[in-house]
């Protein structure tokens, strides 16, 4: 049976610091579905908020006025005659609706505003509370219109509890999702098992609490607040998922061939404790896992969960599930990175292949970086091209297991033996999924004409990438490797053959945009 996340309202979250930065964000609101609420956190504010202002600029949308405390992860530190006067000045200007904490709302205190107009909230920073059945069930016995409980997801065992909470409620009243990477999940799963509300941010680069998608993608990515039919899901499964544009990618594709399939992005700790639970819940909240793509740091762990992978490769990055639901889990392991990196190399070189296979000194140097399931790859690629290649990680036992096991040759950074002078540099680490991330070697070693592949990606190009380019070497950026290991996925999850072209043609405008320093150099 499909579910969908119709009867979901989908709320625009903001936490403005001044009158002026909330009237901008009304600029905003062109771009958010037609039926989206707004809700302005007063507890940010400098100033006295202008509420008929306000409430002017945000005109016919459902407006939620938030004072957020510290306790629960705002900036609203005063007493609760100062938390009234903010909540009943909204009220008096006409907002709709209004979040008073759980917590702090005790018997015998009163508002002007009615029930009917009540957001009961409770939030958690910290993690799940032991005694949250029990809370949830005297929130629900108020007569508040709505009941949001927000509590921090440090794993994937908490976003099932989370998820299970909500299936449990489905009578049109709760909202329960978490906050943090492992919370993402719960964000686009609880609309499909009956979450009344689901908060994303307004503006981008904004949001109003961890974890927190854009209130747009919520809507255009996932399906909240629309007719989106979905009876089976595909995860990508990774330690830091937030930054990724593969959900994008897949459910564009998916709903452009028709599929009622949704792709979900799980934050986990430990894939083999937390894979089978995990699929074992979702199968009885009736949201089948039929595969997934996997990224750092599990690949190779994948590749021992899936027994045996095709073609005997020892990390993988996509997992297809081959046991019904409700069975006992069972999964095939295939490798689209090894299908990218060949394609990026081969191209890359062209015109320039019978220079560096051809060098005088023997054979051509590769560098890589890392020693994970990518590095792995790329070792392995690089080899079978006639490369001599070098490793480096910061852990020195890991990467001398992996040059072991690759013939490739380790490279401890504790060594005083000169650096080799690479014709291709491969970084295969983590450096680079964030702003301010160091270089993930020596600056000096970049040179002109060589070829630098680096698998992260982040909007505006990562420190790498920048460096790179200005010391003129030939860059092959982490999404031209997404979009060749995404189209490959692709073709398994649909059965249906995908090329990168077509994955890019299938996303909404200001989604491909992020993706036009690549689109015109694909292989």
């Amino acid at each position: 049976m499909a579910l969908t996340a119709e009867k979901t309202l989908l709320v625009a979250s903001l936490a403005p610091a001044s009158n002026a930065e909330a009237m901008g964000a009304c600029e905003s609101l062109a771009d958010q579905p037609p039926e989206a609420a707004v809700e302005l956190r007063l507890d940010g504010f400098a100033e006295a908020p202008a509420y008929s202002a306000l409430r002017a600029g945000f005109k016919g949308r459902t407006l939620i006025a938030t004072v957020r405390s510290k306790a629960e992860g705002g900036n609203f530190g005063g007493t609760e005659e100062q938390e009234r006067d903010f909540l009943e000045g909204a009220y008096a200007a006409g907002f709709d609706l209004f979040d008073v904490e759980f917590r702090r709302d005790r018997a015998g205190r009163s508002w002007s505003f009615p029930p009917s107009k009540k957001i009961s909230s409770l939030h958690d920073p910290e993690g799940v509370p032991a005694d949250l059945d029990s809370v949830v069930s005297r929130m629900l016995s108020s007569p508040a219109r709505f009941v949001k409980v927000v509590a921090t997801a440090n794993d994937s065992g908490d976003a099932r509890r989370l998820l299970e909470l909500q299936a449990a409620n489905p009578g049109g009243r709760l909202a329960a999702f978490g906050m943090g990477e492992a919370g993402i999940a719960t964000r686009v799963l609880a609309p499909y098992l009956g979450a009344a509300l689901s908060y994303g941010a307004l503006v981008p680069g904004r949001a109003t609490a961890p974890g927190q998608l854009l209130a747009r993608d919520l809507a255009e990515i996932y399906g909240v607040g629309r007719a989106r039919k979905v009876s089976r899901l595909f995860a990508l499964l990774g330690g830091v998922v937030s930054h990724s544009l593969s959900p994008a990618l897949h459910n564009a594709n998916f709903e452009a061939l028709g599929e009622d399939a949704l792709y979900v992005p799980f934050a986990m700790r430990m894939l083999g404790r937390e894979l089978e639970p995990l699929v074992a819940s979702l199968d009885a909240l009736g949201l089948p896992v039929a595969g997934a793509s996997v990224t750092i740091p599990f690949k190779e762990e994948a590749a021992l969960l899936a027994g045996t992978a095709e073609d005997g490769e020892k990390a993988i990055n996509t997992l297809l599930r081959t046991s019904p639901p409700g069975q006992s889990l069972r999964l095939r392991g295939k490798n689209t990175d090894r299908d990218a990196f060949e394609a990026v190399i081969r191209d890359s070189l062209n015109g320039k292949g019978e220079e560096v296979m051809g060098a005088a000194k023997g054979l051509p140097v590769a560098l890589v970086l890392g020693a994970g399931g990518t590095a792995r790859v790329a070792v392995d690629v690089l080899r079978k091209g006639g490369f001599e290649v070098f490793l480096m990680n910061r852990g020195d036992e890991r990467g001398e297991a992996l040059a072991s096991a690759t013939g490739a040759h380790y490279l401890s950074k504790k060594s005083s033996a000169p650096w080799p002078e690479p014709r291709v540099i491969v970084n295969a680490t983590a450096l680079g999924l964030h702003s301010g991330d160091p270089l993930p070697c020596e600056q000096n070693i970049l040179r002109p004409g060589m070829l630098v592949i680096d698998a992260p990606y982040r909007a505006g190009g990562t420190e790498l990438v920048g460096a790179a380019r200005a010391a003129g070497a030939r860059v092959v950026d982490g999404q031209t490797l997404l979009l060749l290991q995404a189209a490959g996925q692709a073709t398994l999850f649909t059965g249906r053959d995908t090329n990168p072209r077509e994955l890019l043609s299938r996303l909404a405008p200001r989604v491909r945009a992020l993706f036009s320093s690549v689109e015109g150099s694909l292989p």
